[in-house]
């Protein structure tokens, strides 16, 4: 997708919606065009959080203010999103049947309808008049957002997508008319409930930040201050003299219906003032922090207490007090000066980046794009933040990934705001240097953790030898985008630094002096964004493996020279090789592929999550059990025996082989494809790795096998062989 980059104040601008793309996702990190959905592979992934996702709306019931309805999206991941509904005033969260889509903004119907919500989308304008159980669609378009008049429910104001202003609708959506207003973008309305043919529209991409209409919505005129507005709070305790606009330079405060303006808060926001009947709520996002006032926005003062995230894009008030949306989750509080908690239980929306299993204690952490740090101790059935966590809540990676060669108890995290290190298995977080830079990967000797290297997302490579409190920038790497780092064991014990690069790139670099010089090798591709190594391959040395836009590439002279693997193709985001040869990657919507046989042969493993970004893989408590980190759907894992089977062989290209009826339970029949003339070899294994049966198959033709008593109910891997190639699938067995 295309993105407008605005060089002011380096801000990102997303085109069709105008939304500020939150500057700690440092460009286009881990998006790209969606690929298209395969066949899935059997067994079948599941998973729920951790919670959070990028938080555009928030909406009490105006009939029961303990209903709240939350709207996700990301404008450059349409695949994801959708609404969240609480009963609770938004302490727990249940997802509804708008998702997964991409959600701009939500509202309700105002006092002239107050048991409906509205929610705006890419695909078009829903509504739900039973308090957001149920949706049904209103209007097919692009919609940025909607205002209703406070006394006539079939009056709509709805901002378009693509700078091309608001429109009017007197049929409750149905049919909308142009009202002069043709350009920029809708992003709050308020409605003077003492005139309410007195509206208000906030508006990005135009001269001013609000607009007013005295007649309905039929023609509309500035009022606001210059800038950009990006939420509208009209008449807070009753009277709509007051006025509070949030704007791209804070927040402004009217007492006289607009005809004179005071900066009362300074400081960008993306999310509206909030009013919860007594008190008001601002949040500001240069100051990390919500400003709150007692006496009617007369005077503010900053509460800190309990964010950390803070890139604000919604609020409300409910029957708990002050909800606070913002990229990675919601925050709540009772009252002004009291703490923030994180209030997004349910909304499984998460943006995740790394993930990290520690077999020996069972703790699997997860963390993304503004959620913070979480950790489960079920493998991942059920979440909780991490606190006191990092310092900066948008987490790119975590080392040590698995146990395969370290079992202590040091944690690093790579991350918007520098690298932060654990020395207590991930209970308790410090910043370990380079604060306030974008790290995007991070590993470190397992003998010796004070040796670290990071990845600077737009900057080169560093290392340290003291844990962090100074860092070198080596040399002779690209000046590439989102490093990617891997330490893979050389013969003399000592480990070699692999790094590549996901965009600007020429192919691997690697290091023998730790991290302070490179040597380049090339490998085609415009995207490299991954490395991975299976530590051991057969007493042959470990194999090198690279996720790029064209398949996974791998190598075994320890990052010196690298090859295709057969039979692999598109865009990956993430390659994990495993102790018993399997490889996993992570593909740009199809879930992940696996390879049984070092890179040689790939099936999809995708059941459950066959529309899926998969942007990270790792083992589990054994080599048959993976997690996997979703592009806005959380964290995902599949146990499945038959990944840990060792079958590898040195094989250079893959035939298929096909078995119906799968599940089967008497007589299953093979057929072999890709074999012009010529024998080839079926072996069936348990999912213990017992060779179980084996036949030859000729090319053309169909092979039979019965199973006999002794072969049980069970999941079985089969294996064709015919000279220097190979290929695989699998049995379900059911007597």
């Amino acid at each position: 997708m295309l993105l407008i980059l605005c060089a002011i104040s380096a801000v990102f601008f997303q085109p069709e919606t105008g939304s500020v793309i939150p500057s700690e996702f440092p460009g286009l990190k881990g998006y790209a065009p969606l690929t298209e959905p395969e066949a899935t592979g059997q067994e079948e992934w599941t998973g729920s959080g951790p919670w959070g996702g990028n938080l555009r709306g928030l909406a009490a019931s105006e009939s029961d203010n303990s209903i709240v309805i939350a709207g996700c999206g990301f404008s450059m991941a349409s695949d994801a999103g959708g609404v969240w509904r609480s009963a609770d005033g938004g302490t727990t969260w249940n997802v509804t049947e708008l998702a997964p889509l991409q959600i701009n903004d939500v509202c309700t119907g105002g006092s002239a309808d107050p048991g409906k919500f509205y929610a705006s989308t890419r695909t078009g304008l829903y509504s739900s008049t039973d308090n957001g159980v149920s949706w049904d669609i209103v209007s097919v378009g692009y919609f940025l957002a909607v205002g209703v008049n406070s006394a006539d429910a079939d009056l709509l104001i709805g901002g378009l997508s693509s700078n091309t202003g608001i429109r009017r609708s007197t049929d409750g959506g149905d049919s909308w008319q142009s009202v002069g207003l043709n350009t920029g973008f809708m992003k709050g309305f308020g409605c003077d409930p003492e005139h309410p043919d007195t509206m208000y529209v906030a508006m990005s991409g135009m001269s001013h930040a609000l607009y007013r209409s005295v007649n309905g919505g039929v023609s509309w005129s500035a009022i606001g201050p210059s800038g950009s507005g990006w939420g509208v709070l009209v008449a807070p305790f009753g009277s709509a003299a007051m006025i509070i606009l949030s704007t791209s330079d804070g927040f402004y405060r009217s007492v006289d219906y607009g005809q004179s303006w005071d900066l009362v808060v300074s400081g960008a926001s993306y999310a509206p003032a909030v009013c919860d009947g007594v008190n008001l709520y601002a949040p500001v996002i240069s100051e990390s922090g919500v400003y709150e006032s007692t006496d009617q926005g007369a005077s503010w003062t900053l509460n800190t207490s309990g964010i950390t995230a803070s890139f604000w894009q919604a609020g409300c008030a409910s029957s708990m007090g002050y909800l606070a949306g913002h990229s990675g989750g919601i925050y709540r509080t009772a009252a002004p000066q009291n703490n923030y908690a994180v209030s997004q239980e349910g909304i499984s929306n998460g943006y995740i980046h790394a993930v990290s299993y520690a077999a020996s204690t069972g703790i699997l952490l997860a963390g993304g794009d503004s959620h913070g740090l979480w950790k489960s101790s079920d493998h991942g059935d059920n979440w909780e933040i991490v606190s006191p966590g990092p310092a900066n809540w948008t987490i790119y990676d975590i080392a040590p990934k698995t146990e395969d060669d370290y079992t202590g108890e040091v944690r690093y995290l790579a991350t918007a705001g520098g690298v932060f290190r654990s020395d207590d298995a991930g209970e308790n977080w410090t910043i370990a240097g380079l604060s306030g830079t974008s790290i995007s990967c991070i590993a470190f000797d397992p003998s010796d953790p004070d040796i670290a290297w990071a990845g600077t997302s737009t900057a080169g490579i560093q290392y340290t030898t003291n844990g962090g409190d100074t860092w070198t920038l080596g040399t002779g790497s690209a000046a590439g985008f989102y490093p990617s780092i891997e330490l893979i064991g050389m013969p003399s014990g000592e480990y070699r630094i692999l790094a590549t690069f996901q965009q600007n790139s020429q192919g691997v670099y690697y290091s023998d002096d730790g991290g302070a010089s490179y040597t380049m090798t090339p490998v085609s591709g415009t995207y490299l964004p991954d490395l991975g190594v299976s530590p051991h391959n057969g007493g042959s040395g470990p194999t090198a493996f690279l996720a790029t836009d064209g398949g996974v590439f791998r190598s075994y002279d320890y990052g010196e020279s690298w090859e295709a693997c057969p039979g692999s193709s598109g865009l990956l985001w993430s390659v994990q090789g495993s102790l018993c040869n399997s490889v996993f990657a992570g593909t740009n919507g199809s879930g992940v592929r696996w390879s049984p046989d070092d890179g040689n042969s790939w099936q999809l493993l995708n059941t459950g999550i066959e529309n899926r970004v998969v942007w990270d893989i790792t083992q589990g408590q054994d080599q048959g059990q993976l997690f996997a980190g979703l592009r806005g759907f959380g964290v995902v894992e599949l146990t499945d025996p038959l990944l840990g089977v060792k079958i590898a062989e040195q094989i250079s290209s893959t035939i298929s082989i096909t078995v119906f009826p799968n599940p089967a339970s008497s007589n299953i029949t093979f057929i072999l494809d890709g074999l012009s003339e010529g024998t080839g070899l079926v072996s069936v294994y348990s999912a213990d790795g017992r060779l179980v049966h084996t036949q030859n198959i000729t090319a053309f033709s169909e092979q039979s096998w019965s199973p006999d008593a002794g072969v049980s109910s069970g999941i079985y891997l089969v294996k064709a062989v015919a000279g220097n190639r190979s290929g695989t699938s699998r049995l379900v067995l059911i007597r």
